[in-house]
């Protein structure tokens, strides 16, 4: 029996209201707004191709037409949707099914409509993400020398210079050789937990740093002596003045302005003398000297810093700029054809299994070069 037809509340029933609850259900920031993307998306389908906007009205062939619309979108020029994006185990189907089966356990309706596997039975196969980059040996040494030469040649230059050059060779440092995600470096403006890398989160002296990992839980990973090195010359640089000051802060004026300006009002500064304060510093300068932490580089700034870098260093990968989490996935790569185990370790897979799946195809020429040795022997 369904809350409308034990006489609950229409909100109980409500398309619109249902998905708010779904969203509000959720901890993680990043988690809910992909799910409110997808299921905005949904309703808007339902409401316009099948004038559908309650639970009730929902049924079993509603949500397989979805699946065809979701299958047609692969092919639409105009608005395409990654067969990723759309097969059975994609985030698109895998959101609306989840959030259909939450209505379940919520007792809002009896069954999933979306469960039946005539449903899923239009959307696209997916055969692999074949187009996924991985960071060659070659190009990661590449950019961490044009990076390097460019945080020497700085020496010399100004304050400022040094800053943001020493920043840019340890950022393209971590994202090289530490197999850390972009999303437990950077700052993610959607989700309240993933404010970046903070400098109390790392340890020169063990050669450690702890990030908020996929699990959402803190993981330690492993700092080579490079990447410890490059850090520890950093941190001379950009003088953070408390742990709490993110290891990649932004360097955009307005952010930098507006964090110096509430910082300074929590400390009970009055509005004029902030504005002196700013008319005869810099931002970053005000927030060094007051102890307040400027917000930390976001993962969109960090992929446009590096195509900037990548342009200005002339290296990419078949055309791309190296894209933050292809620098994971090459360092995984290397580690794989030498030690499964250890890539697995450092990566935080939850199995060797996972591995594995991801470096199938390294797997497979691995085995062909065995082969061929015993072969020709």
């Amino acid at each position: 029996m369904t809350a409308a037809e034990s006489g609950g509340s229409t909100a109980e029933t409500d398309l619109e209201a249902t998905i708010e609850a779904r969203l509000v259900s959720l901890d993680s920031g990043n988690y809910r707004a992909n799910n409110r993307l997808v299921l905005d998306a949904f309703k808007k389908y339902l409401e316009d191709q099948r004038g559908v906007t309650t639970l009730e009205d929902l049924e079993v062939i509603d949500c397989r037409r979805y699946a065809q619309h979701l299958r047609e979108r692969v092919h639409d020029d105009d608005d395409p949707l990654s067969a990723a994006s759309a097969h059975a185990n994609g985030p698109y189907f895998t959101i609306v099914r989840a959030f259909l089966g939450w209505c379940v356990d919520d007792e809002r309706i009896d069954s999933n409509p979306a469960r039946p596997n005539r449903v899923k039975e239009p959307l696209p196969e997916h055969h692999g993400d074949h187009d996924r980059q991985f960071w060659s040996a070659e190009a990661r040494e590449a950019l961490l020398e044009f990076v390097g030469e460019r945080a020497h040649d700085a020496l010399d230059e100004s304050a400022d210079d040094r800053e943001r050059t020493f920043r840019d060779r340890a950022l393209v440092t971590m994202l090289a050789l530490t197999g850390a995600r972009g999303a437990e470096l950077f700052a993610d403006p959607r989700d309240e937990y993933r404010n970046g890398l903070r400098w109390s989160d790392v340890d020169l002296e063990k050669g450690i740093a702890t990030v908020f990992g996929k699990t959402r839980e803190r993981q330690p990973i492993p700092l080579t002596d490079r990447v410890v090195e490059t850090l520890e010359r950093y941190r001379t640089v950009l003088d953070p003045a408390t742990g709490d000051w993110p290891v990649f802060p932004t360097r955009h004026h307005a952010s930098l302005a507006k964090a110096a300006k509430e910082g300074l009002e929590a400390q009970g500064w009055s509005a004029e003398d902030i504005e002196a304060a700013l008319a005869v510093s810099t931002s970053m300068e005000i927030l060094r000297d007051h102890g307040i932490a400027p917000p930390a580089l976001s993962k969109n700034g960090t992929r446009s810093l590096m195509k900037r870098l990548c342009d200005a260093a002339d290296v990419d990968i078949d055309g791309e700029y190296l894209k933050p989490h292809g620098g994971r996935r090459g360092l995984g790569s290397d580690l794989y054809a030498r030690d499964a185990e250890l890539a697995q370790e450092l990566l935080r897979h939850e199995s060797i299994e996972t591995t594995h799946q991801s470096y199938r195809e390294q797997n497979v020429v691995e085995r062909r070069k065995r082969l061929e040795d015993i072969l020709g022997e």
